[in-house]
Formats: C-alpha cells, structure tokens, sequence
C-alpha cells in the first residue's frame, strides 16, 4: 500500500485466470477479458461514494501450467488508486497560477471535460484533468523586479486510452500555440508559457503526461530611504 499526499492511497494485487491446459491462446482471450473489464475503469464504492481508478500494471510471470488444477495459468497485476480524504484538515490555499491555468484548461476542454488543481477528488469524474505545483524557482533578476517561475504537472485521464491520447497532445499543441494565460484581466497580468511538452510513457495518475513552466516578473517592493535632514552646497570659483 502505498500513500501520496495528492494521489491518495495506491495498492495492488494479482489476478490469476485459470482454463483448462489445452492451448495457451485460451488464456490470452480469457486475459483481455479481465483487462477490458478492470484496465482504466472507475469503480465506485455504493457505500462511501469513494471512487477508484482500477490500472493494469502487466503481467507477473510467464504463463505457465497448474499440474494440479490440470490447467494454464497467467498472473495480471493491476493497481487501484483511491483519492484521500481531507475532510478535518487544514485546507491548502489555492495557488492563483494553478488557478488561472485550470481556468484557461476549462474554456479549451470545454464542458465535457472536468478539470481539477492540486490533488484528486474523491469523486473524480472522467474524462478530467488534474494540475498540480511540482516545484517553485526565483531568479535573482535586477534591483526593480525578479522572476518567478513554477514547475507545473499535468495528468489527463480520458475515458479510454485513444481518447487520453489525443486530448494530452491536442493540450500541449494548444499550450505551445497560447504562449500566455490571463492572471489578472482587469489588471492587464500574464502568465507566460515555456516549454510545455508530453511524454505519453508516464503513468496517467501518479506522474502526469504534461510539464510546463509558467514565468513572471514579480516587482521588488520599494524600500524607504530616510528623508535627508540638510544639503550642504560649496561652489568653487
């Protein structure tokens, strides 16, 4: 069992079918059965209402024959994540970029999609999109202002692989072709857009497909000098 502060809690176990020791491609239908029903697949608790996401991992060993039970054998390994609760605790203050870059993802997606910051829900819906601050780093800059940048992750979880796919890179070529996202519209502020990019091998739901940095100029706020108290002037002729 394992436990992240923003995935929640994560476990996994085994599942071995089992037919009759005639021939192994029995065992492959049998298998893509049980994936089809388990990969990716939300499942609800009737009683908590808790959510679970349900992963096939990959096979445990190699297929092999049940001498005893006069049949073949193959090991399926999957996870089940379930987003933690959080009631009772102490609520983490929204960061207004993550904010903004969810606000923006909401008008691209459109209303089908679901968009979420900081940490999984624990009722989730699919198909849905979690951003979440991975890291923060200031440069030194100049007397007047500094910049601030934030490593930003994003997860994309569609409602089957194809779907999952096309959306994560449509997000990245609508993020490359944006540039900059409104912070402050009133107030004229930007956040801007560097090197957003996808990697459809990291795990959907603890790593995230999508990382990009957002950049802005923060002014230094201006320190007081004290007020001079006399001027002493001496020309020379």
């Amino acid at each position: 069992m394992e436990d992240n502060q923003w995935t929640g809690f994560r476990a996994q176990f085994e599942v071995w079918p089992y037919v009759s020791q005639t021939e192994f491609t029995d065992v492959d239908k049998l298998s893509d059965l049980i994936m089809l029903a388990l990969d990716r697949q939300v499942i609800i608790d009737p009683d908590t209402n808790e959510v679970f996401t349900c992963q096939y991992q990959g096979n445990v060993a190699a297929d092999k024959a049940d001498v005893e039970r006069d049949g073949i054998t193959r090991g399926l390994r999957f996870s089940v994540m379930a987003a933690r609760s959080y009631e009772g605790t102490v609520a983490v203050e929204d960061d207004t970029w993550l904010v903004a870059l969810t606000n923006w993802s909401s008008v691209v997606l459109g209303n089908e999609w679901h968009v979420y910051r900081e940490r999984w829900p624990l009722d989730y819906i699919r198909p849905s999109v979690l951003w979440r601050l991975e890291n923060i780093e200031a440069s030194a800059g100049n007397r007047a202002a500094f910049e601030l940048k934030k490593r930003i992750v994003g997860h994309v979880i569609g409602r089957t692989l194809n779907e999952q796919t096309t959306k994560t890179l449509e997000l990245v070529h609508r993020l490359n072709s944006s540039t900059k996202i409104p912070l402050d519209l009133p107030n004229r502020r930007y956040l801007t857009l560097l090197n957003p990019i996808a990697d459809l091998e990291l795990d959907s739901i603890t790593e995230g497909q999508i990382s990009l940095t957002l950049t802005r100029k923060i002014e230094r706020p201006v320190e007081e000098s004290p007020l001079m108290q006399q001027i002493n002037y001496h020309s020379i002729l």
